[in-house]
């Protein structure tokens, strides 16, 4: 479509520009980290960077789990033993935490879908709204979650009943 491209503001390129080296092959992680506080992007930047940690904390998950399942054929008492591991207090804070992973990258993933679809839905605006939607719906759903979670841990881990 002929005349349908966005053009940005003198400032927003600027921006842009000093971020560059963010997608050059050779940028280190570290850099990254630091720069982002810097970028001004508001929701759409925090909803971005909140579905990427939570891609890697899922991700992470797996991969431990499809390790410590491989040990049942090859090391039978190391998987009795990572069991045993994972019934301690603290690896149920991890599951707290991998329950939010999980959820908040599935609704932001679920509103980036509906928003390739329906591509009018990518106006700032727009998704500024529908990022606060899907925060709002995130805690309605991890709230009484994590509070059903956190007691049975409370109850069967640290008090050992």
């Amino acid at each position: 479509m002929a005349g349908s491209e966005v053009v940005l503001p003198e400032e927003a390129r600027k921006r842009w520009r000093a971020l560059e080296w963010a997608w050059t092959p050779g940028a280190g992680l570290g850099r990254v980290l630091q720069e982002i506080p810097q970028y001004r992007g508001r929701i759409h930047q925090w909803a971005w960077v909140a579905n990427r940690v939570a891609g890697l904390g899922t991700l992470l998950f797996l991969t431990i789990h499809i390790l410590d399942t491989a040990l049942v054929y090859f090391a039978p008492t190391w998987y009795e033993h990572a069991i045993a591991l994972y019934r301690h207090p603290l690896f149920g804070l991890g599951e707290l935490i991998l329950v939010g992973c999980v959820l908040w990258h599935g609704l932001n993933g679920l509103r980036i879908t509906i928003s390739d679809f329906r591509p009018r839905l990518w106006a700032a605006e727009i998704q500024a709204r529908l990022i606060l939607w899907t925060v709002v719906a995130f805690l309605a759903l991890y709230i009484p979650t994590f509070f059903i979670m956190g007691n049975t841990i409370l109850q069967k881990g640290i008090l050992g009943r």
